[in-house]
């Protein structure tokens, strides 16, 4: 279909030449008289570079959110969980070391916590942030190593 002309006086096709275009990284440019469907051009090996840079920050960036495991409980960490857990643990430290709440998990269960759990999960979290930036950066560095397109998409967070 690249080359195929569609003429203004006749747009008969234009659909079915859209259709396919998006399917197949092709385009329709006017051309004055006729549009014309052509073929997209490629992104460049630094486009592909900082696009798969952006991609592995997002993934960082959501798994660093993601409920996190805790003596046995998943706990939410998005952020009204963090807003919430911060304020527990001033809560908490204001009535004594002792001091416990209910609090509801990441699967609706409820279970007894402290201040001390409550920095703990805050700790945990930390933990796995920090894993995470770990990975990224060492992805990062082998998306800017790589020499080719191919070596760019085969990268991955470990």
């Amino acid at each position: 279909m690249i080359g195929t002309k569609i003429y203004k006086t006749d747009m008969s096709n234009y659909t079915d030449c859209a259709i396919w275009c998006n399917a197949n990284n092709a385009t329709i440019e006017d051309k004055g008289d006729y549009y014309e469907v052509v073929t997209l051009p490629l992104p460049t090996l630094e486009e592909n570079k900082l696009a798969k840079i952006a991609e592995l920050k997002a993934e960082r960036d959501s798994k660093e959110v993601e409920p996190i495991t805790y003596n046995g409980n998943r706990y939410d960490y998005d952020d009204k969980a963090r807003e919430r857990i911060n304020a527990a643990i001033i809560a908490l430290d204001v009535q004594g070391a002792n001091a416990a709440i209910a609090w509801t998990t990441a699967d609706n269960q409820d279970v007894s916590v402290t201040a001390a759990d409550l920095r703990a999960i805050v700790a945990a979290v930390a933990v796995r942030s920090n894993l995470l930036h770990v990975a990224y950066r060492k992805a990062k560095a082998r998306v800017e190593a790589a020499g080719s397109a191919d070596e760019v998409n085969a990268v991955c967070m470990e």
